[in-house]
This record gives structure tokens, C-alpha cells and sequence, in this order.
């Protein structure tokens, strides 16, 4: 079964002016976390529980609530330098 990658334009760069451009910071870092799990995990082989671990830690620290809730900012997951 072939993968299908989605948002696969967004960098640093276009997810800031998705938010800007959308007045919704929410939706554009959380589909750049989710381009950046998905891609870790189908193209790279990065195991999903790296990704998982680093929104719990993130959650447990009570900064958010939800996978979704960045708050404008880029998840933990979507950081270059996962655990």
C-alpha cells in the first residue's frame, strides 16, 4: 500500500504565512507537526513513538492540551532534534 504524504510544501517559511494568512496559528503549525510526523515516519523510518513521546512530554507539561494546540508556536514534534 503506497503512503500518501499531505502538506508536503510547508517549511518554516509557508507555515508562518499559513497562520498569517489564515489568522489560525492552530491550524498552520499543526498540519506543519503533522507533515513533519508523517514524513519522519513514512520516508525517513523515524519509529511513530518518537513523535508520540515528544507531545506527551509536551502535554504532561501542561503548555497544551491537545496534539493540535501550539498555541502560534511549532510543537515539539515538529522539532528537528527529537529524542
Amino acid at each position: 500500500m503506497m503512503d500518501t504524504i499531505l502538506n508536503l510544501g510547508l517549511n518554516d517559511s509557508a507555515a508562518e504565512g499559513l497562520a498569517s494568512r489564515t489568522g489560525n496559528p492552530r491550524f498552520a503549525f499543526d498540519s506543519y507537526r503533522r507533515l513533519i510526523q508523517m514524513f519522519g515516519e513514512v520516508v525517513e523510518g523515524i519509529d511513530a513513538h518518537r513523535f508520540e513521546t515528544a507531545l506527551a512530554e509536551l502535554k504532561r507539561s501542561g503548555d497544551v492540551q491537545q496534539d493540535s494546540d501550539s498555541r502560534g508556536r511549532r510543537p515539539a514534534a515538529a522539532r528537528r532534534d527529537l529524542p
